[in-house]
């Protein structure tokens, strides 16, 4: 199966009852604070896996839906995580 960003979306990971619940949980366990710089006021909060998932360990229960693997970041913090992730050369599953 050729896994691009197109069969990601028609995967339904981010959109699945099971992540949207999980996502919900972790907003609460983190108190819609950023677990990076501590903002508690941003306008976008974002459920971030401190494991990104990719292709080799999306299936993999452990990486994508443990919470211990799960963090409340900010736009901002996600965006400079997410950017440094890619400058080392990684890719991301979406």
């Amino acid at each position: 199966m050729n896994r691009n960003a197109e069969t990601v979306r028609e995967s339904g990971f981010y959109s699945s009852k099971k992540w949207l619940s999980l996502r919900n949980a972790i907003r609460e366990r983190d108190m819609m604070t950023c677990q990076k710089c501590g903002d508690y006021q941003a306008e976008r909060y974002e459920v971030d896996h401190i494991t990104e998932l990719n292709w080799q360990n999306v299936d993999d229960w452990e990486v994508a839906y443990n919470p211990d693997n799960l963090q409340l970041l900010c736009h901002e913090c996600h965006v400079r995580k997410t950017r440094e992730y890619r400058k080392n050369g990684k890719r991301l599953f979406y």
